[in-house]
């Protein structure tokens, strides 16, 4: 093939790229689709593992207060710490309100359970002397909480579109166990009247606030991480009554139990 053919052939080929070219530049763009950002606004339930701090303080008062003022004179104190820490399971439901639009409202109420039991030995405040003696054989106890509850409102902000900050703060139950006991022995017995093995329980109400940080997942699941922290107050009871008090002896005594909890969990959710 001449040169002036090579040539022909390579201008046809040439033209034939620009007109392609200019084609393509006129056909129009498809333009990505648009991932709408989620909805945080919904029910959702869920479950949650985590662990829970007990922090007791137990305070003794009005030993044998039949004897009146002064019989006995504490050596150690009237009162120390009674804590324990433990695994706890739980689960939650709740509501949320998406609006403004980076924030959300919302209501949530949960429920969990832990073994949380620690022993003193002596209870706290009950070293002293009696009568000018040091007391002998005296009372061990322990304190308890199993179930816990809580009902909270909510506030949070999104930092993204499926990850949300959030406060909380509401209403808080917890079931509560207090146990003393104590053996009558020779000398100058704490409990010299009658043995005693005694537990008192009560459910306390309290109040609650807390936060954590959750991110939604395809839409519907929802992850967390959230801690709270919660006071039940005090709870003074009266222990070795009846059966404690006759001619000559008196077994009783005041505990004053102040309790608040440290809970931290994460969890797994499910939005409907």
């Amino acid at each position: 093939m001449t040169k002036s053919g090579v040539a022909g052939i390579a201008a046809a080929l040439a033209s034939i790229v620009l007109a392609g070219s200019a084609l393509a530049a006129d056909l129009p763009v498809k333009a990505s689709p648009v991932v709408a950002a989620p909805s945080w606004t919904g029910v959702y339930a869920g479950v949650s593992v985590g662990a829970r701090w007990a922090d007791n303080d137990w305070r003794t008062s009005d030993i044998s207060p039949n004897f009146g003022a002064g019989v006995f004179v504490p050596t150690a104190g009237t009162g120390g710490a009674i804590d324990s820490v433990a695994a706890r399971i739980g689960g939650y439901l709740g509501v949320n309100w998406q609006f403004a639009p980076s924030w959300v409202a919302g209501l949530e109420g949960d429920l969990g359970w832990a073994d949380n039991k620690t022993t003193a030995n002596p209870l706290p405040g009950t070293t002293g002397l009696f009568f000018g003696a040091p007391l002998v054989g005296l009372p061990t106890g322990s304190v308890k909480e199993t179930w816990d509850g809580s009902v909270r409102a909510r506030l949070g902000y999104l930092v993204t579109p499926d990850t949300l900050v959030y406060g909380s703060g509401g209403v808080a139950w917890q079931r509560l166990e207090l146990n003393a006991n104590c053996t009558v022995v020779p000398g100058n017995a704490f409990c010299f009247g009658n043995p005693h093995n005694e537990t008192q329980a009560s459910t306390r109400v309290g109040w609650t606030v807390g936060g954590g940080v959750e991110h939604m997942i395809g839409g519907h699941w929802i992850v967390r991480a959230d801690y709270r922290y919660a006071d039940f107050g005090t709870w003074t009871q009266t222990f070795f009554v009846p059966g404690g008090v006759g001619p000559g002896f008196d077994d009783r005594f005041t505990a004053h139990v102040t309790t608040r909890t440290h809970t931290a969990t994460v969890g797994l959710a499910y939005k409907f």
